[in-house]
């Protein structure tokens, strides 16, 4: 590391952390690169290259950042071992996974490879958001307000991968039970659940209206047959009434006219 010598102790553990963070960014580079020439489907393959330009500019900061804390960017190294045999020893694990995901991909299937690939993509997202992590938090310990803001907006592209990694690995799990297993070994799926349940509700619907209909058309045929009954027996109850109120009115009349000659005898 340059300058080391006149590095704090604190800009030394900062630029060292940084360091391993930049060794996975060109791990995942490589990987990444692997992965993408293995995927035939678009979306997920249009999802991984853009990671990939993302990872590049991850490393292409952090790099900017050790430069700025008075350290070097040590490459592809692998932790614990001197820089140069590092640089060697990681360049090779690169190439060794590069190999073995091809080697898988030559026996697999296509719907297993991708399933596979984004099994290991999600571990290795859930690696650098641990290393993030541990960056910005050491870095807002010691007052270290720019790497710490490094860290969380890196960590944050590597949380949004992960949240993508997450539902793409169920979708290509479905995708691989449909290429390989029998349909008669699958499980009812939702779509076809659901279209019977909205079956089964529109029958139900169906009968339902059906029988309010039966119903108002016999309450309606019931009006139809008691209706003159019923206006002949309110034009009864009327009539009546009338001759009752003019019955009694002759009567006031007549008790009227008694009344007044009585009066004049």
């Amino acid at each position: 590391m340059a300058d080391s010598e006149r590095l704090t102790e604190r800009d030394m553990r900062l630029a060292q952390w940084l360091n391993e963070a930049h060794a996975k960014e060109a791990e995942l580079e490589a990987d990444l690169t692997a992965h993408i020439a293995m995927t035939d489907k678009t979306s997920y393959k249009k999802r991984l290259q853009q990671h990939l330009r993302e990872t590049r500019d991850h490393k292409r900061r952090v790099a900017s950042r050790i430069k700025q804390l008075g350290g070097e960017a040590q490459g592809l190294t692998v932790s614990g071992i001197p820089r140069a045999a590092g640089e060697v020893a990681g360049k090779a694990m690169a190439a060794v996974k590069g190999q073995v995901g091809a080697a898988r991909a030559a026996l697999t299937e296509q719907a297993e490879t991708h399933l596979r690939n984004a099994q290991e993509e999600l571990r290795e997202e859930h690696v650098e958001i641990a290393i993030y992590n541990r960056i910005e938090t050491f870095a807002d310990e010691v007052g270290d307000r720019e790497t710490a803001q490094l860290a969380r907006s890196i960590r944050r592209d590597e949380e949004r991968m992960a949240k993508f990694l997450d539902a793409e690995l169920s979708r290509l799990v479905k995708a691989f039970v449909r290429a390989e297993i029998p349909r008669d070994q699958r499980a009812a799926s939702r779509t076809r659940r659901r279209s019977r349940s909205a079956a089964s509700r529109s029958r139900s619907a169906a009968r339902s209206a059906s029988s309010r209909s039966r119903r108002s058309q016999a309450s309606t045929r019931s009006s139809s047959r008691g209706g003159p009954r019923s206006r002949s027996a309110s034009t009864a109850r009327s009539s009546g009434s009338s001759r009752r109120s003019s019955s009694s009115t002759a009567g006031s009349r007549s008790t009227s006219s008694r009344r007044r000659g009585s009066s004049g005898t």
